[in-house]
């Protein structure tokens, strides 16, 4: 079913606005697997209608003890809603408000729901739909750095270079990722032929690789003052948990030799 005027598509977003709100919290706690549309739908409106459900309860109860003790009409009166035609235009303003109300309250029962479910499940804030990529390489990297980064690709080689560019849309396994700079280092075995692994700087003959993410079995990653070349740890990363030879360690340093943890 299709709303056909303004008031009815209103209507409907104010339905279904509880789910939705309740849905999103949920997806930053849970970065649960694919489902069909319909199933995430059909939690959506069985969400809303419970949400909704209980906000014009507790309306109506708050409704009816003022209007008892006090002879207040804080909300419209369900009663004369339904038995008379003319109540909406006669009551606009109230009518309008109690509606928002119930929206409001909704929308807040939601939220706290979410966060009464994880607190008893203890789950942290996950990635959600954004990739790691863009919180490593973008959110958590401090203003004024750049990224160093250490990527270990499936057969055991590895390249060190200060981060270039990177493609976070899609697939992994699709993804790329760029690293330059002269320091660029490949740790294993010659290209030409070999079997000893070695430490090569082929920053100086090469600009930049170009790294598939199917390729990649893990990254590591530094912060790097983009003009000392400190480190510099992000502002999530507690100062305890930084050791003395971790701090030290910058690109102007050697890339650590092949099995160097």
């Amino acid at each position: 079913m299709v709303p056909q005027t303004i008031g009815a598509l209103a209507s409907f977003l104010a339905l279904v606005a509880p789910g939705i709100v309740f849905e999103l919290l949920r997806e930053q706690r849970r970065a649960g697997p694919k489902e069909t549309v319909f199933r995430e739908a059909s939690r959506v409106a069985l969400s809303s209608l419970a949400f909704t459900v209980a906000s014009a309860a507790i309306l109506l109860g708050v409704h009816a003890a003022t209007a008892k003790w006090f002879g207040w009409r804080l909300f419209a009166d369900l009663t004369a809603l339904v038995a008379k035609p003319d109540y909406v235009k006669q009551n606009v303003a109230l009518v309008a408000y109690s509606a928002v109300a119930e929206l409001v309250l909704a929308c807040a029962l939601a939220a706290a729901f979410d966060t009464v479910l994880a607190r008893r499940r203890q789950q942290p804030r996950s990635l959600g739909k954004q990739s790691a990529w863009v919180k490593v390489f973008r959110e958590d990297r401090p203003p004024g750095t750049v990224c160093w980064v250490h990527v270990m690709l499936e057969d055991g080689a590895s390249f060190f270079g200060f981060l270039r560019s990177y493609d976070a849309a899609g697939d992994p396994d699709t993804r790329e990722i760029v690293l330059e700079g002269t320091k660029l280092t490949y740790v294993g075995e010659p290209v030409t032929g070999g079997d000893e692994k070695k430490v090569t700087v082929i920053g100086r003959d090469w600009e930049r690789v170009v790294i598939p993410g199917s390729r990649i079995k893990f990254m590591r990653v530094q912060y790097l003052d983009a003009e000392s070349g400190e480190r510099v740890d992000s502002a999530r990363r507690p100062a305890s948990e930084v050791s003395d030879d971790a701090t030290r360690r910058t690109p102007a340093e050697p890339a650590p030799a092949p099995g160097t943890p």
